[in-house]
């Protein structure tokens, strides 16, 4: 902070006290800016909560893919033990080193590689592609398209607070030099009418005369040069501060629109992109495919669970 600005921090600290002290009450008020406050803090409430709710979406999404591959790894281990370098399993009892020989010994590569498949081993295929290559390609246009606007409108936000902060200072300093010239102006009246009172014969010169007049006179033209300038400049940020959030909050749909716009479509492309992973690698039997196709898939699953919870360890 600046000398300058530390002086004015104490000057305005010592006029905060003198204000509330006093009964004086704002000179400065303004129904139609705290309307307009009022109206963009509810917009920037909104833009916050909608900048968390989709840093949520995509963390909790890529906790879901990687959840879901964990689950499929442990599920697949059950079958064997699958080496991703080899995109196989490898056979139970041999281990796969890095330079492509068996501890074994020198034993055929075919030899080595269990060649059982099944559902479990697909899945954790397809999920550690999804993993290595679907969402890597949507973090670009998400951030580009969706984030970094969200982002840009709030930093955006807390410049329209600092000027709101630096209204309300101006503010403050208009209702201050309002309530002194009020003061001064009342000191002035109430003398000039003394003095007229008791010399009703040649009032005019006892006022011109006066030492204590005059003085309090030059002090009031003084004030009011003082209370015109932060007139003005009080005036003048809160007149463009009305119209720039008018701005601000009308731009609202030409900003958010193509962000929403752009968040469908990257979910789009997701979405069809792990479909087309899960349809075209995973083997579904004719039956379960008739089934998903008829709708009769929820009574398949309940049969399975209703199997499952009859099953007792005591008859293994």
């Amino acid at each position: 902070m600046s000398w300058t600005g530390f002086k004015k921090a104490v000057n305005r600290a010592g006029a905060h006290v003198i204000m509330k002290t006093s009964k004086n009450k704002e000179t400065s008020v303004d129904p139609e800016f705290d309307n307009k406050e009022k109206n963009f803090l509810i917009y920037e409430g909104l833009i916050t909560e909608l900048g968390e709710e989709l840093t949520n979406f995509k963390m909790l999404f890529v906790d879901l893919v990687e959840t879901q591959f964990q689950l499929s790894k442990t599920l697949d281990s059950f079958y064997g033990d699958y080496n991703f370098g080899i995109e196989s399993d490898n056979m139970v009892g041999i281990s796969i080193e890095n330079d492509g020989l068996s501890t074994l010994g020198s034993i055929n590569n075919n030899s080595r590689i269990n060649g059982r498949d099944g559902i479990s081993l697909k899945l954790l295929q397809n999920l550690n592609e999804i993993r290595s290559t679907v969402l890597p390609m949507i973090d670009e246009p998400l951030d580009i398209t969706v984030f970094k606007p969200i982002k840009e409108l709030t930093e955006y936000n807390e410049e329209i607070h600092k000027l709101i902060k630096k209204r309300g200072r101006k503010k403050f300093d208009f209702d201050v030099s309002k309530t002194k010239l009020d003061k001064l102006q009342g000191d002035y009246d109430a003398l000039d009418f003394s003095l007229r009172e008791n010399n009703i014969s040649n009032a005019d010169e006892a006022v011109n005369s006066n030492p204590q007049l005059e003085k309090m006179r030059d002090k009031l033209e003084k004030m009011r040069g003082e209370f015109e300038i932060i007139s003005n400049i009080y005036q003048d940020i809160n007149q463009r501060l009305k119209l720039e959030i008018d701005e601000y909050i009308a731009l609202r749909f030409s900003l958010l629109d193509p962000c929403f716009e752009s968040f469908l479509k990257i979910q789009l492309k997701l979405y069809s992109d792990l479909q087309e992973k899960f349809k075209d690698n995973v083997e579904i039997d004719a039956q379960s495919r008739h089934d998903h196709e008829t709708g009769k898939i929820d009574e398949r699953l309940d049969e399975i669970l209703n199997k499952m919870r009859s099953l007792d360890i005591n008859n293994l």
